[in-house]
């Protein structure tokens, strides 16, 4: 069952993009969205506790997700997104990369979570550095750079040339220096609407 929450999914539009997302299946608009959260509290707390009618919640998985996209820094200053925002956890994506410059053998990675275009106006979560590249012209070596979040909310983010095998990689956990408070979530969120 998929549950349309928001006010602005009764947009005949938006019901019909959420529908085909969802494969056809058909929306349940009857839950209160002030009601979304104790619902799913509620069903946790069956699963977690054992108790109540446990075959109509065992097949039930909450999931957690994203709150910002996830992405690193294009040599224009944009925002690259890699794991788009409200993405469930866990997850793995990659994009392709490659060189800016004739001859370049190295590209310094900046990595960003936020919703706003231009990459310096999210949040930097890290920086790593991918060495060795063949120098070549500029768009031939060809560079995964991938991002996985596990269920614990660790992040790693990896770039791997697939010519030479060279690789490189950093990890960003959820208990980070400068991890934000909820009001910093909540008011970067508040943002993030404006530039959706």
């Amino acid at each position: 069952m998929v549950y349309s929450l928001y006010f602005f999914n009764q947009i005949p539009k938006v019901q019909k993009l959420l529908q085909d997302f969802f494969n056809g299946k058909e929306l349940c608009k009857s839950i209160n969205p002030d009601e979304a959260v104790a619902y799913g509290a509620t069903v946790q707390a069956a699963i977690l506790s054992g108790e109540g009618n446990i075959e109509k919640v065992q097949d039930l998985v909450l999931s957690d997700v994203t709150p910002f996209s996830l992405g690193t820094e294009r040599f224009t200053g944009e925002m690259k997104v890699v794991i788009p925002r409200s993405s469930t956890i866990p997850t793995k994506k990659e994009r392709a990369s490659t060189t800016v410059q004739d001859g370049q053998t190295c590209i310094n990675y900046r990595v960003y979570e936020g919703e706003r275009p231009r990459a310096r106006d999210n949040r930097l979560l890290g920086t790593f550095r991918l060495e060795g590249i063949q120098p070549t012209a500029r768009g031939v070596p060809q560079i995964t750079v991938c991002m996985e979040i596990d269920s614990d909310g660790i992040l790693v983010v990896s770039a791997e040339e697939k010519s030479t095998g060279n690789k490189s990689k950093t990890t960003i956990t959820n208990n980070s220096k400068g991890n934000l408070s909820k009001e910093e979530i909540e008011r970067m969120m508040q943002e993030a609407e404006k530039y959706k």
